[in-house]
């Protein structure tokens, strides 16, 4: 552009004539539109980012708050629970006359075969769960039954595991610690030489144990590694086995 005052050729953005210094009103006024914008822009952002760490401050307050409620929810739900269970109300406190009835019934199921149903009436009604203080006189039956739900459910979930698409759900180590503890356990029950029967059969039939490996299951008792084919792999053992079998 040319100064106003002496003429001569200078670059637009030139504040003042670089020949007589001549101030470039145009160049002025666009210097100070454009600081007056970076003064806004800067302001604007510094609201913005107060404003948002403002809200996420809010919003994770909020969720911590919200855990912590529910954590306080759930302690005095255990707490009330369990105050009731050991309290005078509480269903699991029984005496006399229902006692009585309730060691008839569980002598009935024991002896009609239908052990889990005197497990649970035994394990609902006693604030020591499976110590089973209100029957002494069952304690060796319904603590072998206990152990024996607890292979059960392993079976049962593995033959759910087989239903939703894995045909080779194989035994867990969980399993076979499950297994020792019932195996090992020197109570006079007059039902474990069923149960135990039942539980050679899942694991000759369905994990596809030999009656050998199954005796060495029995007499390593509690906590002792088990192997099969000289591996401690079980599942991957059990996996193959059963891969093998439904193959044929």
């Amino acid at each position: 552009m040319k100064c106003t005052n002496c003429g001569a050729d200078f670059a637009s953005d030139q504040l003042r004539c670089p020949y007589c210094g001549t101030v470039n009103e145009h160049a002025l006024k666009l210097a100070k539109e454009l600081q007056t914008y970076d003064a806004a822009y800067e302001k604007e952002r510094d609201e913005l980012l107060e404003n948002g760490t403002n809200q996420v401050l809010r919003h994770l307050t909020f969720g911590l708050g919200l855990v912590f409620l529910v954590i306080a929810i759930v302690s005095l739900g255990f707490v009330a629970f369990y105050q009731y269970r050991f309290s005078g109300k509480s269903s699991y406190q029984v005496s006399g006359a229902r006692l009585a009835w309730n060691k008839e019934m569980i002598a009935n199921y024991l002896e009609e075969g239908q052990y889990l149903r005197a497990y649970l009436l035994a394990s609902t009604t006693d604030p020591t769960g499976e110590r089973f203080q209100n029957y002494p006189e069952y304690a060796d039956e319904l603590y072998d039954i206990y152990n024996y739900s607890i292979i059960l459910i392993g079976v049962l979930q593995s033959m759910e595991s087989m239903d939703e698409g894995d045909n080779y759900a194989a035994l867990r180590d969980t399993d076979v610690i499950s297994m020792q503890i019932f195996y090992s356990s020197e109570g006079n029950s007059a039902v474990k030489d069923e149960l135990v029967d039942e539980v050679d059969g899942y694991l000759r039939n369905y994990y596809r144990l030999t009656e050998e490996e199954i005796e060495k299951l029995k007499t390593l008792g509690s906590g002792k590694q088990f192997t099969l084919e000289g591996s401690a792999d079980i599942e991957g053992v059990t996996k193959r086995r059963m891969e093998a079998y439904f193959e044929k």
